[in-house]
């Protein structure tokens, strides 16, 4: 691993431009990990792109470069001497980011799922690891570069997004050292977590709300799924990025081992799976071309909505079966 960090910070002094690729319906980690080493980077004059299909959430646009994240169109016919791919664990994952990536002359990624194939030229990946911010921050480190307090900011938002606030069962001794670290320098923590994990515009309340009256409950009360509809969407006047953390309504539920949450993007619906020990999401999600972690995982379907929904529960039930479990409800 030494080899490889060595490696991608050589990779890193020798390019000129580069290319920052964030995954598709990003989250604090593939943004916060970006961001910071997008500071990092910038500190060693470097030109430095950070792309993403989609805008970055609003509860992560205080961070420090947010504003400069832009979609592939603003890159267009643009050649980067190497393309860095953060906290993206596969291909499809890049969206319409893909072939900015290939286009480049050197491609790179870091990454914490076990399910990434290593589609890249040169691949960190480390797994089970709680976050990629651990790799960006261990990365910024391998170049020399002194933490500040946006660069801490940003790392700090990435570990504690993707371990639900350090509370999952993902949480690492990496995940608490690095976020120790960061504190040091100095941010306002309170203000992060209620910005990040409290404030909910009503619209997305409100779709919480919809998600909610879609419960279902089988398997003995080991299975609950929720789901949203493009019209839910629309009558809550919600965005997709405002599901991230629904899943979790579900996954909360006393007695739930599996929780699934189906979303509807225009004709296709995007599932996030979340499961307690031993309980195999990643492989759910395999079975449908998707991947993540063992208890945290996604897959997107293109189906309707209902027969997603009745897909994605017969393989978690066979999940919970291949564990022993058994109920009496159908």
């Amino acid at each position: 691993m030494n080899e490889l960090f060595s490696a991608l910070a050589a990779q890193i002094q020798s390019a000129q431009n580069i290319l920052l690729l964030c995954h598709i319906s990003p989250d604090g980690d593939t943004c916060g990990s970006a961001l910071a080493l997008r500071r990092a980077l910038v500190s060693l004059d470097k030109k430095v792109a950070v792309c993403c299909e989609q805008p970055v959430p609003q509860i992560y646009r205080t961070l420090c470069g947010a504003g400069s994240v832009v979609v592939p169109d603003a890159l267009r016919g643009q050649t980067f001497d190497l393309a860095l791919s953060v906290d993206v664990s596969d291909e499809e994952r890049m969206g319409t980011c893909a072939p900015l990536f290939h286009a480049a002359k050197y491609t790179a990624q870091i990454d914490h799922h076990g399910t990434n194939p290593g589609y890249a030229q040169l691949n960190l990946i480390r797994s089970p690891l709680s976050a990629t911010g651990v790799l960006a921050a261990e990365l910024i480190d391998a170049l020399s570069v002194a933490f500040d307090r946006e660069i801490a900011e940003c790392l700090y938002v990435a570990v504690a997004t993707d371990t639900g606030n350090f509370k999952q069962a993902n949480t690492d001794v990496e995940s608490l050292s690095l976020a120790a670290r960061c504190v040091q320098y100095g941010f306002d923590v309170a203000a992060i977590c209620r910005r990040v994990f409290d404030l909910r515009p009503a619209c997305q309340i409100r779709l919480f709300a919809a998600a909610l009256s879609s419960l279902e409950i089988s398997c003995g009360g080991a299975l609950a799924t929720l789901a949203v509809s493009a019209e839910d969407f629309a009558r809550c006047g919600a965005s997709p990025e405002y599901t991230e953390g629904i899943v979790n309504l579900a996954f909360n539920i006393e007695g739930v081992r599996i929780a699934a949450f189906l979303s509807q993007r225009e004709n296709k619906i995007k599932v996030s799976l979340r499961s307690t020990a031993p309980y195999d999401v990643a492989a759910v999600a395999a079975r449908f071309g998707g991947g993540g972690h063992t208890l945290a995982a996604g897959c997107t379907l293109d189906t309707t909505l209902d027969q997603a929904r009745e897909a994605i529960t017969a393989a978690c039930r066979m999940a919970l079966c291949e564990q022993g479990e058994t109920w009496t409800d159908s």
